[in-house]
């Protein structure tokens, strides 16, 4: 009984392993992930994660993991903060920074000047808060 489950084991092991080895990579699995589109505005994102979200912490995590984390998003703003390769943006007019992104092409914010109203698509990376900005990459300006 003992030599029969070893000897199954063993056929199993190197089935499983023939066929891994044997099947070609697919180019899918080789490129980078596709993410989805999010029409969310910053005003949603922020009533439901936001500071004046009134969800728990656990609660904000999860909504922005399972909808906003890992999605395209575009929102327009004020620039607040610019260099050649990022800028932080005041969306809703109040305070000062409200997103934070990184330029897809390291020279995208060259020429940009603080006070200018852009509109960016970017790859949702962080949440922001009380004191922090929404944070994102990719930004391609639009």
């Amino acid at each position: 009984m003992f030599w029969g489950f070893v000897g199954l084991t063993v056929l199993g092991w190197l089935a499983n392993d023939r066929t891994s080895s044997s099947a070609p990579a697919s180019a899918s699995s080789q490129s980078e992930p596709s993410y989805i589109d999010s029409h969310a505005s910053y005003d949603e994102v922020d009533r439901l994660v936001g500071c004046a979200s009134t969800f728990s912490d656990d609660k904000k995590d999860d909504i922005f993991n399972d909808r906003f984390r890992n999605r395209w998003m575009t929102w327009s703003g004020r620039i607040e903060l610019v260099e050649a390769d990022s800028a932080s943006l005041n969306i809703d007019g109040q305070g000062l920074q409200d997103l934070s992104v990184d330029f897809q092409d390291k020279r995208a914010g060259y020429d940009l000047q603080k006070g200018q109203v852009i509109t960016v698509r970017f790859l949702m990376k962080s949440a922001g808060g009380c004191f922090l900005p929404y944070s994102g990459e990719r930004a391609t300006l639009r």
